[in-house]
């Protein structure tokens, strides 16, 4: 079987690196027909046309990556020609991000209905849409008017490098206090401030020595979260500027507590992102919100440790509780690897996007034949 990965897309991009290693797990043969994101448009068409016309013999099916709403009408038409079903993975919608999580465009405006048009658009003419989580699958359901049948959970996953990582990894030594590690792009689902929080109450409970915090990445409230930090005087939280995904991968790996998000935005429970995954992984402990999409894969106190949304002295209670307790905190990192390896390994994940695409191609091969 071949699969076109189809649009402007980021391969380096983690979701994009899952499925591909998902899909070749399975025996399926990757095909890119791609441009950089950012491409304009009249290029961005026109090259994809040609890689298509290349390319395009006996592809089996068509899958449009993260964020590519753009590009399905396109993929529609191509995939039209050649038999094969579009897969959309939209990873989120442009409206909700837009207008409900980062505050950038107004409610009802002019933009807010654009976005809102795009999400609509790509949403019907895939064949198949994927969602990370069914809390997600049902957002797109609700808001978008999209039939049960036409979605797909499909997990974000983590990559072989994350578990391969994890192998045999050992509890770091050599100090006294716990370093506490978050990695990521400072936008608000993921609830910077909680940590900062956190970071204080500790710091004025026990001093500067009980945990280390290490807040790497840039992003939309970094610059709020080193006035903060400032302000404060913290000196058990240190910056780190946006690092490869190979170095994240091992800070993560040599933390004792991997954080993972804490936001209160509605999009925040509705997602599992791929900060969580990768810790599980790599056997880290990880301290996340509590929500029902994280509760579709894992469970509190078995796996990882949940704590209410922008709650910072319940996330300053789980720090301090598993600072004390190395026992506890390899049982549980050890725990939530196994269940991540069973659940959302590429190995599984690609049996999960095989059976999409199998689905997608019985669905539309009547209308494919008229």
């Amino acid at each position: 079987m071949r699969v076109a990965f189809f649009g402007a897309f980021d391969p380096a991009y983690p979701r994009n690196i899952v499925l591909r290693e998902a899909l070749e797990s399975s025996g399926v043969e990757p095909v890119s027909i791609s441009v950089p994101p950012g491409t304009r448009p009249v290029a961005r068409e026109g090259s994809l046309v040609l890689q298509w016309l290349r390319a395009s013999g006996g592809i089996d099916a068509v899958i449009v990556p993260a964020f590519g709403h753009r590009d399905v009408p396109l993929a529609r038409l191509l995939g039209r020609t050649a038999g094969a079903p579009v897969l959309f993975d939209p990873l989120v919608s442009r409206w909700d991000t837009q207008v409900t999580d980062l505050g950038r465009c107004r409610p009802g405006s002019a933009a807010a209905g654009r976005l809102r048009a795009s999400d609509r658009l790509a949403f019907s003419l895939a064949d198949l849409v994927l969602c990370d989580t069914w809390e997600h699958g049902d957002f797109y359901s609700e808001s978008y008017d999209l039939p049960r049948r036409k979605l797909c959970r499909v997990p974000v996953g983590a990559p072989w490098s994350a578990f391969r990582r994890g192998e045999g990894r050992a509890p770091r030594g050599g100090s006294d206090s716990v370093e506490v590690v978050y990695v990521g792009g400072f936008i608000p689902l993921h609830g910077v401030p909680t940590i900062v929080e956190a970071a204080t109450i500790l710091e004025e409970r026990h001093g500067p020595r009980f945990a280390r915090f290490v807040l790497i990445g840039d992003g939309m409230t970094a610059p709020r979260a080193e006035r903060d930090l400032a302000a404060r005087g913290l000196r058990s939280v240190w910056r780190v500027p946006r690092v490869s995904q190979e170095e994240a991968l091992e800070r993560l790996a040599r933390a004792d507590i991997a954080l993972g998000i804490f936001g209160t935005t509605p999009k925040a429970g509705r997602v599992v992102p791929h900060k969580v995954y990768q810790a599980l992984a790599l056997g880290t402990l990880t301290i996340t919100r509590r929500s029902a999409a994280i509760s579709e894969f894992f469970r509190d106190g078995q796996h990882l440790v949940l704590v209410p949304p922008g709650d910072a002295p319940a996330l300053a209670a789980a720090i301090e509780a598993l600072a004390k307790d190395p026992e506890r905190r390899a049982r549980i990192g050890e725990a939530g690897r196994a269940a991540a390896l069973e659940q959302v390994s590429p190995e599984r994940i690609g049996a999960c996007l095989v059976d999409a695409i199998q689905r997608a191609r019985a669905s539309t091969e009547p209308r494919l034949k008229r």
